[in-house]
């Protein structure tokens, strides 16, 4: 499989909301992609099927990861790196230099690829996610 990496379209919402709700025990809702504009979001194809999603907001040189997620059937097979790593080099080709995110406590698998990819935390923010109820680790990334 050939990865490809593009920036998402209005046509991807509905493969993006089914990965969405196999990918997090509470998932955002369909109208959550569909009634907001993101500007810095990218897709991740494979065989031309969508797979993966990733979503930043911004302003100036700073972005934060708002959702990102890869389909749970080809989770572990490195394509959640490609679209970090990638996504990532766009927007610092773009003048981007501060990068921020939050994510579960117990979500030690996404919490090991962020400090590859040199994120450390900076802050938690308590009982920030429901259902199971969970404290969030900020976590930021300055590029010099």
């Amino acid at each position: 499989m050939e990865p490809r990496l593009r920036a998402t379209t209005d046509g991807d919402f509905e493969a993006i909301h089914a990965i969405e709700q196999k990918a997090f025990p509470n998932p955002w809702p369909m109208e959550a992609f569909t009634d907001f504009l993101f500007p810095w979001a990218w897709t991740l194809l494979l065989d031309d099927e969508v797979k993966g999603y990733i979503f930043y907001h911004g302003v100036e040189d700073e972005m934060v990861i708002i959702n990102f997620a890869i389909d749970p059937t080809c989770q572990g097979k490195g394509w959640g790196e490609f679209l970090l790593k990638n996504s990532m080099q766009l927007l610092q080709d773009g003048g981007v230099n501060r990068f921020f995110l939050d994510v579960r406590a117990s979500n030690f698998k996404a919490r090991s690829l962020y400090e590859k990819y040199g994120f450390i935390a900076v802050g938690t923010r308590k009982n920030y996610y429901s259902q199971p109820e969970e404290d969030a680790i900020v976590m930021g990334k300055i590029i010099q």
